[in-house]
Order: C-alpha cells, then sequence, then structure tokens
C-alpha cells in the first residue's frame, strides 16, 4: 500500500521547521517517499494557483489548480512503492491576513483537489491518504500573522485593529472540520504548535511519527534547524513607524531589511 500525508497548513504554525525537518531528513525519506515541498511547488506555480483560486473561487480556478497539480505529479517516478509527502500552506489558500473576506473558505475545496489528483495518479492501486493540519491558539497565531505582515507588507494597523479586523474569520479548528466534512474517506488528523514545540523533533514530529522508520534510522532523523523566530516587541513596534512613514517602497524595503538583519543578529548572539 503506498502511503500519502498532505501537509495543507496553516500559515504560520510551525510550517517552515516542518518542511525544514523534512528536507533535513531527505535521504533517509527518499527511499520510502516522494518529497513534495515549497521550494518546488511555488517555482512551478503550483502554489500561485492554489493562491489565486482562493482569492476567485470559480470553476475555472479550481480548474487550472488541478490540471497543473495532475501533470507535475504525472512527471515523477514514484516506483513500485514509495509514497509522498506533501508539505504547502498555501494549498489552503492566500494566508487570510491578505485575504480577509475569504480567509481559508477555499482549503476544503483545494484540498478535495488534491486528494482527488492523487487518487487519479496512483488509480488501480491501494493508495492510504492523511491530511495533516498544523494548529496554533488563535491569539498567537495572529500576532504572528501581524507580525509577518509588518516585515513584509505595509502594514499599518497596530495589533489591536489587526486583531479586530480578523474577528469574523472561522477558527482553525472551525477550518479542519470543513474539511472532514468534504472528505469523510480521508482521514484528517492535526496537532498543536505549542504542543509539539515541546517534542524533540518540534514541528517534524508529525512526519517522524508518520515515517515509522526502522529504529536504526529513525535514530538518524535530526530536529529541524530553520525555525521562525518572533522579533521583539521594541523592533515591531520600530517597523510599524516605518510603515506609516513617507518613505518610498525603495527605502522602507531597505530600511526594515536593515531593522531585521540587526535584530536577528542580536537575537542569535552575533555582530
Amino acid at each position: 500500500m503506498r502511503r500519502v500525508l498532505l501537509h495543507l497548513g496553516f500559515h504560520k504554525t510551525g510550517t517552515t521547521a516542518a518542511q525544514s525537518f523534512l528536507y533535513e531528513n531527505r535521504e533517509l525519506i527518499w527511499p520510502h517517499f516522494a518529497l513534495m515541498l515549497p521550494y518546488k511547488t511555488r517555482k512551478l506555480g503550483l502554489s500561485n494557483a492554489a493562491t489565486r483560486h482562493s482569492i476567485y473561487g470559480t470553476l475555472g480556478t479550481l480548474s487550472d489548480f488541478s490540471t497543473q497539480l495532475r501533470d507535475y505529479l504525472a512527471t515523477r517516478n514514484f516506483g513500485t512503492r514509495r509514497g509522498l509527502i506533501l508539505s504547502e500552506e498555501n494549498f489552503s489558500g492566500l494566508r487570510p491576513s491578505r485575504n480577509i473576506d475569504q480567509g481559508y473558505a477555499a482549503a476544503p475545496d483545494l484540498a478535495a483537489c488534491v486528494v482527488d489528483a492523487i487518487r487519479d495518479r496512483f488509480a488501480g492501486q491501494e493508495v492510504d491518504i492523511t491530511i495533516y493540519l498544523s494548529l496554533r491558539q488563535r491569539g498567537s497565531w495572529l500576532r504572528s500573522l501581524w507580525a509577518h505582515d509588518l516585515e513584509r507588507t505595509r502594514e499599518v494597523q497596530d495589533f489591536e485593529a489587526f486583531r479586530a479586523n480578523m474577528d469574523h474569520l472561522p477558527s482553525l479548528e472551525d477550518t479542519v472540520e470543513d474539511i472532514r466534512k468534504k472528505l469523510p474517506s480521508v482521514s484528517v488528523t492535526e496537532d498543536w504548535l505549542e504542543e509539539m514545540q515541546l517534542r524533540r523533533f518540534g514541528s517534524g514530529t508529525p512526519f517522524a511519527d508518520f515515517l515509522n522508520l526502522p529504529r536504526e534510522k529513525a535514530g538518524q532523523l535530526v530536529p529541524p534547524t530553520k525555525i521562525n523566530t518572533r522579533l521583539p516587541e521594541d523592533v515591531l513596534a520600530e517597523l510599524l513607524n516605518l510603515n506609516r512613514s513617507r518613505l518610498d517602497e525603495a527605502a522602507l524595503t531597505r530600511q526594515k531589511a536593515d531593522i531585521i538583519e540587526q535584530a536577528k543578529n542580536a537575537m542569535a548572539g552575533t555582530t
């Protein structure tokens, strides 16, 4: 039986660390599972196709995502036994702070599209598919989204205004339940970032468990080295002030990059 694990989000729930775990352990994983990670999905435009559907929500945008995904899967050689592990948070849609009207409303349809593409790729074979969603407590999740937008966009709202603007969106748990209802024949699991951070492999733990490697190989797995850390509050305040300034985009980008680099160096204990 081929085993497939689809990690479809959500944003700012430890996905960078999860993907770091998969990449850094790729030599142990590849004999058993093909990997599909953001470097490939974004380079090929699959991620953009998914987020575009989450914005427009038409049959055409969903069909476009499906076609691109199926075309890509057709090029992959899975041999006679290898399964697949996919990790791409954009396959649940554009991050909600950039898609405030829709949030993750398209996530169930996108998940169903991915499952259908996998089943077609392995038509006539026995395939066990699991969808995995990583979760985070709402307050911490919203603050992480806000901090991300302060860094990457010209976000001008303070956190309280940002949070109020996001209040209407369903919880991550509700979105998981919507995916379960959409795909009753598929196992849908979830783990909380706050709990995973206490485990040996952090956000990589669900993948380590899923791999079910022999003890000797499992002992060679390494924790993720790439983990997003939240910037200090004074740095976030400085970024907010810069976003509210009259700097042109080039100057704003340059000054923010300098501030972020200095802050990260200080956090790492370097100069």
